[in-house]
């Protein structure tokens, strides 16, 4: 008996991968590596994120083809943002550990946001037991043990919506995507990976009040949420949150703020 015959049943359980085209208006404009569910969701989302769309309405159709090396997603956009993709220089070959790969310059990296209307934060009763809370929602997770979600959170801390990924930007961009598309937005994003730059800059470009990560942010990450109004809340898995803000929730009024930079 061939020995790789006894693992292969395995393979079903690990997460799926695939290159996935996008084309706009027939023109490729990039190549990432994706989950390959929900990419209406992805495509929406990623090309908001690209700053190429402004919403659901400047995309006329999507048609997602399967091809031998991987997924193409054909993007019919309005005439009216072709200008916008005509003055993209890069052409972007994604990776799942970095969100910014293959751009020219770093004002690129770190383009100039609107800062957001300042809000004050979610208290830390709304945010009791998240950790636990998101598992039921991690379907794919739970069976491969190798994906990062993003999910929204309605006024009240209950989870509204989740989406999965193997790359974390991949996530938020299926979320935000998602949530593009329906006529109700939820202002409080949840993300399980590490909180880099990249994922700041999707929250704010979204219009979110509020971005939760369970793992550490980096120094930038706070430095520009903390710039653009964006509540950044770490929520440790043991200890209490901690919040980079320059508003405090609620509950912790008279308490020690964490110093903005």
């Amino acid at each position: 008996m061939d020995p790789l015959n006894i693992w292969l049943p395995k393979l079903n359980e690990l997460v799926e991968e695939a290159a996935v085209s996008v084309n706009i208006n027939d023109i490729n404009h990039a190549v990432m590596m994706v989950t390959p569910d929900d990419l209406d969701d992805f495509a929406i989302g990623f090309l908001f994120a690209e700053g190429i769309i402004q919403g659901n309405q400047d995309v006329h159709e999507i048609q997602v083809t399967a091809s031998e090396y991987g997924v193409v997603l054909d993007v019919t956009i309005a005439n009216r943002c072709l200008a916008a993709l005509n003055q993209r220089k890069r052409r972007l070959t994604g990776a799942t550990g970095c969100g910014i790969c293959g751009v020219e310059a770093i004002e690129h990296a770190l383009p100039a946001l609107t800062p957001l209307v300042p809000l004050t934060p979610p208290t830390a009763t709304t945010l009791v037991n998240l950790r636990e809370r998101i598992a039921p929602w991690q379907c794919k997770a739970r069976q491969s043990g190798a994906l990062h979600a993003a999910l929204a959170l309605d006024a009240h801390g209950e989870i509204v919506a989740c989406r999965e990924d193997i790359g974390r930007h991949n996530a938020l961009d299926k979320l935000i995507g998602m949530q593009l598309r329906q006529p109700t937005r939820h202002n409080t994003l949840v993300i399980t990976s590490r909180c880099g730059s990249e994922l700041i800059h999707k929250a704010v470009q979204f219009g979110a009040a509020h971005l939760i990560s369970l793992a550490s942010p980096s120094q930038l990450a706070v430095r520009l949420a903390l710039k653009y109004n964006l509540n950044l809340i770490h929520v440790p898995r043991f200890d209490a949150p901690v919040y980079y803000s320059h508003a405090r929730p609620s509950d912790q009024i008279g308490e020690p703020n964490v110093p903005s930079y």
